[in-house]
């Protein structure tokens, strides 16, 4: 090799070197940019807006990591987001949260999940009877019968229930709410061990085709108990915005047919473990496009525990106390 030549490859390998070196550096920014997200969930149909974002990008997108945690309720991670070590709650709101709340633990309300269309001939929940019961015709006819709710009276579902009694002039505290998960109502319908139940889909059309329940009634439209809720020391954190601007784009893919798109459908398949067929054949909730908290909702929500006496605290929680809407306002705002 001539001294020109070795000068020239060398040269080359030099540059190559470089450019190397510039790659390894960028990327090592790009993945630094990527900020840790840990959040709990209850694996749901009703927090579509979260599968969304995650199996889109939209996280991504907003220089986020987004590890989901499955939890089976909950509470179980409310105590675990106050202590910073989740960041992050997408679930249904309960008894347990509000005292958690009440007592001083550092917790946010930020957003809402799915809300009830009030459709009684395509709700996603309803109040189911059992057909061995033929003189049952309305919420009124349950007044001391068991009722099967998931979580029992001081879950979420403890709340859509009160929301089915209370036209007919009934409370939680009218009838025995049993704690029962929505896998086994069906069995407990037939076998005689309630007599009625608040159940999600798609365990409503399964009890219904089987010939075991008929639906009594469905939460009003606008019922809902299930959202977002931040961890103290997160909601203060840079990535609380952007993690919320991901959901709320999320969750504009989800308005009118997109909630019913094979798109969707497929993602929420994924996520939750239900059969695709199944999810084609099931209502959908309806979202916010701003997933805005639902104050008057979680104002009802905390005087329905009150009111059942789940709750001991001396007096009522203001909502300002422990809701934020700031991050809606300014998500729908991009």
């Amino acid at each position: 090799m001539t001294t020109h030549s070795r000068r020239r490859f060398l040269g080359v390998v030099a540059v190559s070197a470089a450019l190397a070196l510039t790659g390894c550096s960028d990327g090592g920014q790009q993945a630094a940019s990527n900020t840790p997200v840990t959040v709990a969930h209850v694996p749901s149909t009703l927090f579509a807006p979260l599968y969304v974002a995650q199996d889109k990008g939209y996280f991504t997108d907003e220089g986020l990591s987004v590890e989901l945690r499955k939890v089976k309720s909950g509470q179980d991670a409310v105590g675990p987001a106050a202590g910073g070590k989740l960041d992050v709650v997408v679930a249904g709101f309960s008894a347990g949260l509000f005292s958690a709340i009440a007592s001083g633990l550092d917790l946010k309300v930020v957003g809402s999940m799915g809300v009830a269309p009030g459709d009684p001939k395509a709700s996603p929940s309803a109040l189911e009877v059992s057909t061995r019961l033929g003189d049952i015709s309305s919420p009124a006819d349950l007044r001391g019968r068991k009722v099967a709710v998931a979580g029992g009276p001081g879950a979420a579902g403890g709340f859509q229930l009160a929301t089915v009694l209370r036209p007919a002039g009934l409370s939680l505290t009218d009838v025995e709410v049993v704690n029962l998960g929505n896998p086994d109502m069906q069995a407990a319908l037939a076998n005689g061990s309630v007599d009625a139940a608040l159940v999600a889909a798609p365990f409503t059309t399964k009890m219904e085709k089987a010939g075991v329940a008929k639906p009594l009634a469905v939460p009003p439209k606008g019922a809902s108990a299930t959202g977002v809720i931040y961890g103290g020391a997160f909601a203060k954190s840079q990535a609380a915005q952007k993690f919320f601007n991901a959901l709320v784009r999320a969750s504009r893919d989800l308005q009118g047919e997109g909630a019913r798109s094979e798109e969707t459908l497929q993602i929420l398949a994924r996520a939750t473990g239900q059969d695709v067929a199944v999810l084609r054949d099931v209502p959908s909730y309806t979202w916010q496009p701003d997933l805005a908290p639902l104050t008057d909702q979680l104002a009802k929500q905390e005087q329905v525990y009150r009111d059942a006496d789940l709750m001991k605290d001396a007096k009522p929680l203001s909502t300002d106390s422990y809701v934020d809407t700031a991050f809606a306002r300014k998500a729908a705002g991009k």
